[in-house]
């Protein structure tokens, strides 16, 4: 078979070489020209090319343009798409209604991602009056397809009773689906199941084998929590200095209790090198919210000198500054998680 020859214009030359790849632009010609067709599975791949800036100019608006087009003919990943543009005001206004409503043709036509999503929608009361039972109809749906979102949410409506009775045992078993597919939230609360002997034999070890394969993700909950264990070495050999690295990157991502932790850890020395000034910024910053942190400051202030005290301040300046800057990362990352969540790509 002769290898398939793409005519492009000089305009689509001159695109390419603004950081496209000649391959993107060709695609995107082939898919542009079967959507002018009125191909609808074309029309939502042209509709991807314009969100995302493959093979042509990134264009939000032109994208939803596409994407309409396309969930007018029936295209249950458009629909799907359409919804979650009036979402997040991708390319349009915001519209909760109208993000429902294209999530809800989706997930008529058995889409897991609109099922997902369509379920988010009634328990928050999301452009739909907010309705528990019709949260875990969708998000069970989704959930028995395989999808993790869906599992840790069914996991959660289960273990709190929430638009279903309670059921610890339901709740470990879709926790483990959406564990054993990566999804951190579950590895963390199957971790705490565990170590509680909810809807499972308790279990110290298993706790730990879950809350390190979270915190291993960078879920400050879990690296919290793993701190622990290994503090009062509970399901894992005591060590301070592990515990101690746990608990400094959660502290990084903001988490109060590590903050605190990590006050204390500086104060005694347990784990890293004694430092008054390093104790002092950590429990005044986790102290801003929590009582045990102040109560630590305030002991550590009766035992530290005036100047180590205006040294305390300084990095506490410091720290948070660290802190937000860190948090700014992780937000963007898990604004890219959740992408994939909610969205099929084209």
């Amino acid at each position: 078979m002769a290898a398939l020859v793409f005519a492009l214009s000089p305009f689509i030359l001159v695109q390419a070489y603004a950081g496209m790849s000649v391959e993107e632009v060709q695609v995107f010609t082939v898919f542009k020209a079967m959507a002018d067709k009125g191909d609808a599975i074309s029309q939502c791949n042209v509709g991807y090319c314009f969100e995302h800036g493959l093979g042509v100019l990134k264009d939000e608006a032109e994208a939803v343009k596409w994407y309409q087009k396309s969930a007018e003919l029936g295209n249950a990943v458009a629909q799907c798409n359409v919804g979650y543009c009036y979402e997040h005001g991708l390319g349009v206004v915001k519209d909760e209604v109208q993000a429902a409503k294209w999530y809800q043709k989706a997930a008529a036509q058995d889409d897991v991602f609109a099922q997902h999503n369509l379920g988010r929608c009634f328990a928050m009361g999301f452009g739909v009056a907010k309705d528990e039972v019709s949260a875990v109809k969708w998000q069970r749906k989704a959930a028995e397809k395989g999808h993790a979102g869906a599992q840790v949410a069914l996991g959660y409506y289960y273990g709190t009773g929430r638009g279903l009775p309670k059921d610890y045992v339901e709740a470990a078993k879709w926790y483990r689906k959406a564990a054993e597919q990566g999804k951190v939230i579950a590895q963390h609360n199957l971790g705490i199941y565990y170590a509680r002997g909810l809807g499972v034999v308790k279990d110290d070890a298993e706790s730990v084998k879950w809350y390190r394969k979270a915190a291993e993700q960078g879920y400050a909950h879990a690296q919290t929590n793993l701190g622990m264990a290994y503090l009062n070495g509970v399901g894992v050999a005591k060590s301070d200095q592990e515990a101690a690295k746990w608990f400094q990157k959660a502290a990084m991502q903001g988490d109060v209790r590590a903050m605190t932790n990590m006050g204390v850890c500086y104060f005694l020395g347990a784990g890293v090198a004694k430092d008054e000034v390093e104790a002092y910024a950590y429990l005044n910053l986790a102290g801003v919210t929590d009582e045990q942190a102040r109560k630590g400051l305030g002991m550590l202030e009766k035992v530290i000198s005036p100047e180590a005290r205006l040294w305390g301040q300084k990095r506490t300046k410091e720290l948070q500054k660290e802190i937000e800057c860190h948090l700014g990362i992780i937000k963007d990352l898990r604004k890219a998680a959740e992408r994939e969540m909610t969205r099929k790509g084209a």
